[in-house]
């Protein structure tokens, strides 16, 4: 199996196309192999680019170049989410498509849960090679759903909108990961104990620097993403499923869609409707066993990594070294 490429740290090598790369935050995860292929990844709202870590390492195996966005408003503090919405996110991303277009022959783009569905609105605006929609979330018709989502239209509706970012709803188990070793650490992450150690101990960073900037990261929040999710991003997800799927007919690029049949938040439901109203001609439904909603990393993570090389090798030119692609998928397999 080959070396994972790590982010470039020699100067003495060659430039990578990826260090200008515009918008750029110190948690996005960038693995460069010198490749005219780009795949460009994107987390979920709330979350940070460390879901999509052992996503891009499988793929980065393939001598692809792989790029992991950090959405606005997302790695810092709740108050930095509050302040950037739906369009916010989709105009970062296709900035950043936009630049990889530009340097790179071959790009593909795949987003989890909400990232999903910017991956396929974003495609709509930058011709991309091939799109990865993991865990689409149009309808929140998982086994888990909060039974508040049943009253979130009304919430959405009659709460002012400067009222609804003091409105919130904690995450809790199974946070969209069936792995129980990874649900602990979640749980131990998001605990009153642990926000607390961490909120003093960026006070008091911030104090002792003198460095008041919001968007310093805290630990915490650029690693497991934030515990709570304000009634706020909500609205602006709403909007962004609503504007997504009446769209959907202006998805022409090749597309393959995963989701868990245990998805703890949206059931399968929702990669069909993805299947059915896009208009590529080249759209593959895969579903997985033995995982929630988080599939990034969860027990079928090396699957994940398998379906997005075949999918996405299987749309280069038969001569280029990604024709090996299917047989390093499969020795991703345990």
């Amino acid at each position: 199996m080959h070396e994972t490429p790590n982010i470039r740290q020699n100067p003495a090598k060659p430039p990578s196309p990826l260090d200008g790369m515009v918008g750029r935050r110190s948690t996005d995860l960038a693995f460069y192999s010198d490749s005219k292929v780009l795949v460009y990844l994107i987390h979920g709202v709330t979350g940070t680019p460390t879901e999509m870590r052992y996503l891009g390492r499988g793929l980065a195996r393939h001598k692809w170049d792989v790029y992991a966005t950090t959405l606005p408003g997302h790695g810092t503090r709740l108050r930095d989410l509050l302040r950037t919405n739906d369009h916010d996110w989709l105009e970062h991303i296709k900035a950043q498509l936009a630049f990889a277009r530009d340097r790179y022959d071959y790009v593909f783009v795949a987003g989890l849960s909400a990232g999903g569905l910017l991956a396929l609105e974003a495609s709509a605006f930058v011709g991309v090679d091939g799109v990865g929609v993991l865990s689409p979330t149009f309808i929140y018709d998982g086994w888990n759903t909060p039974w508040t989502h049943a009253i979130l239209p009304l919430a959405m509706k009659w709460i002012p909108r400067p009222l609804q970012s003091v409105f919130f709803h904690v995450d809790g188990p199974p946070f969209g990961i069936k792995d129980e070793r990874l649900q602990a650490r979640m749980r131990e992450s998001y605990s009153p104990i642990s926000l607390l150690r961490e909120w003093l101990r960026a006070c008091w960073a911030r104090r002792k620097n003198h460095a008041a900037d919001n968007r310093t990261p805290a630990s915490s929040a650029a690693t497991t993403g934030y515990p709570v999710f304000p009634l706020k991003t909500f609205t602006d997800l709403d909007r962004l499923n609503t504007r997504v799927r009446s769209r959907l007919r202006a998805v022409t690029a090749p597309t393959v869609i995963l989701q868990a049949l245990e998805d703890d938040l949206s059931s399968p439901r929702n990669a069909q409707i993805v299947h059915d109203e896009i208009s590529s001609r080249e759209k593959r439904v895969v579903l997985l066993e033995d995982c929630y909603h988080v599939i990034t990393v969860d027990k079928q993570r090396h699957s994940v990594v398998a379906a997005l090389a075949e999918f996405f090798g299987a749309q280069l030119p038969k001569e280029k070294p990604a024709q090996r692609n299917h047989h390093l998928a499969d020795s991703l397999l345990p």
